[in-house]
This record gives structure tokens, sequence and C-alpha cells, in this order.
């Protein structure tokens, strides 16, 4: 019986600190979009990105999660979509894009010791994630009538 308490203990603790490191990110991006939302801010950038986010079939909002998955980390972008009201289409080509091209900085860095150019790896990371959202969107739109 105790060879199984060490292992249950050393999960528990592991899990508590995974914990505290996704809490640390999501509670206070979350304070900021809430903050944002508050004071119209959101709404304003909501309104600035609508026409580019109308391409891929989500609202202006989405430009804020996009943008913190891109270049941050999915956990940031989680404390944005928990205060967006998405719909199924929506939610799956936000996770779709941000599938495909995630934390930018850092995995642009790692293809270039595969030898790809910065500039190319971040177009084509970008331009993917784009077509995908695209495609995405037009398929729901088009086999789902809207």
């Amino acid at each position: 019986m105790s060879t199984l308490i060490e292992p249950v203990k050393k999960a528990i603790l592991k899990s508590l600190r995974l914990l505290w490191l996704l809490a640390r990110i999501i509670i206070p991006v979350s304070v900021a979009v809430n903050f944002l939302e508050h004071y119209g801010i959101m709404e304003k950038i909501a309104v600035f990105f609508a026409p580019v986010m109308s391409f891929v079939g989500l609202p202006g909002e989405a430009a804020i999660i996009l943008s913190l998955g891109f270049f941050a980390n999915f956990y940031a972008a989680l404390g944005v979509i928990v205060n967006t009201p998405l719909t199924t289409a929506q939610m799956t080509t936000v996770g779709l894009m941000m599938g495909i091209c995630h934390e930018l900085p850092v995995e642009t860095i790692v293809c270039t010791h595969t030898g790809l150019k910065i500039p190319v790896s971040i177009l084509l990371r970008l331009g993917t994630a784009l077509a995908a959202g695209m495609a995405i969107y037009f398929i729901y739109t088009g086999l789902l009538g809207g």
C-alpha cells in the first residue's frame, strides 16, 4: 500500500503546480478582458478587427483571442475565450487556427533549426491558419447553411 502513496502524492503535487501556473496566466488575462469590456475598449477593438475577422466567420473580439494564441500561448487565449460568446463553429475555427499558428515567436525559432527562414516560417503559418479558417468557415456556411 505504501508503494501507491508516493506516486499519488507526486501526481497531486505536480497537478497543483500546473494548476497554479495556469491560474497565474488565465486569471490576470480574464481580469484584463473584463476591464476592457467594462470600459468599452473591447467593443472598439472588435469594431476595428471585424472586417478582417469576417473572412473566417469570427466576431471582431476573436482578434484578441487569436493574437494571444499566436503570439503568447493557448492559456492566455483561454482567458479571453471564457469571456467571449462564440458559437460552436466559431470555437472550432479559433481552435483550428490556433492549432496551426500558435506561439509564433517560439515556434519560429524552432523552425529555423530545420533550415526554414524566419519570414517564410511566419508567413507560412499565418497564411495556413487564415486559409484553414476560411476553409472551415466555407464548410460551415456552405454545407450547414450558416
